[in-house]
């Protein structure tokens, strides 16, 4: 009998794992269901769970991140697309610019001041998201008449500079874009971001995989979660009225936008390290 006896530890190695797995199951839950509600989940919400609750290094929990992204995008762009939310002639004329300027402006920004570009990106997403919740009260319904073309080309340019200097996939930018230059209603403008993004992330993917910034054993409940949070959080969005989702956006933002706005902190006298 004693040759079929478990190994010392081997119950606390397998409640571990156990652990571990709720845990990716709920951030991935976490990232899909922001990803298909509010067209955000890449970057911008799993990030700082895998560094918190999954103790990842911020390159390791990037590239993870981007691997999760991937997820989010394509099945929440699939529901909108399904819900007849997404513009996919819009979503490549973003889609090919970003892909080409992301890399690049990557590579440009590593000797700029990350603190300074991640403040100034506060305050245009936290500017951007109060814009949002007083658009109604405005009565701005699209600027862009005759050059439409031209405009989605500096959108994906814009969403390339934000991807590659701040690291956070152009949700954040997209869906407040389309709705002001273009006037689309909210929930289209959110599936033509999600689509939007997916070629430069699918490229970023690779990068990162290629340097071993993925941790794969997380994806095997990241992935699920993510899967069922984008099509829960997509189905709420498609039947929400449009004016209650672009005040969660906006407000998604507005939290956002002073996240990154508290790295001003750090530059004041006295707060450097």
């Amino acid at each position: 009998m004693a040759a079929f006896a478990r190994p010392p530890g081997a119950g606390l190695v397998n409640r571990s794992r156990i652990r571990s797995l709720r845990l990716s199951v709920g951030i991935g839950l976490v990232a899909g269901f922001g990803g298909g509600l509010v067209s955000l989940g890449g970057g911008t919400l799993i990030i700082p769970l895998l560094m918190g609750f999954a103790e990842l290094d911020p390159l390791q929990a990037r590239g993870t991140a981007l691997a999760v992204a991937v997820i989010t995008a394509t099945v929440g762009s699939a529901g909108y697309a399904h819900g007849g939310a997404v513009d996919w002639n819009v979503a490549l004329w973003v889609a090919v610019p970003s892909m080409i300027i992301a890399p690049i402006a990557a590579y440009a920004s590593e000797r700029l001041p990350r603190d300074e570009l991640r403040a100034v990106f506060g305050l245009v997403v936290a500017a951007g998201g109060v814009l949002l919740i007083l658009r109604d009260l405005w009565g701005v319904h699209g600027f862009v008449h005759g050059w439409e073309h031209s405009y989605l080309l500096l959108v994906g340019v814009l969403e390339g500079l934000v991807a590659g200097v701040v690291g956070v996939s152009g949700g954040p930018v997209l869906a407040p874009l389309f709705v002001f230059g273009l006037g689309m209603p909210q929930q289209l403008a959110q599936g033509c971001s999600l689509a939007a993004r997916i070629p430069a992330t699918l490229t970023s993917v690779w990068e990162n995989w290629r340097l071993g910034n993925i941790v794969t054993p997380l994806l095997l409940g990241l992935v699920p979660g993510a899967i069922v949070g984008a099509v829960l959080g997509g189905r709420l969005a498609l039947v929400m009225p449009a004016h209650a989702l672009r005040t969660v956006f906006g407000g998604f933002l507005i939290v956002l936008g002073l996240h990154y706005l508290r790295s001003i902190a750090r530059l004041l006298p006295g707060r450097r390290r």
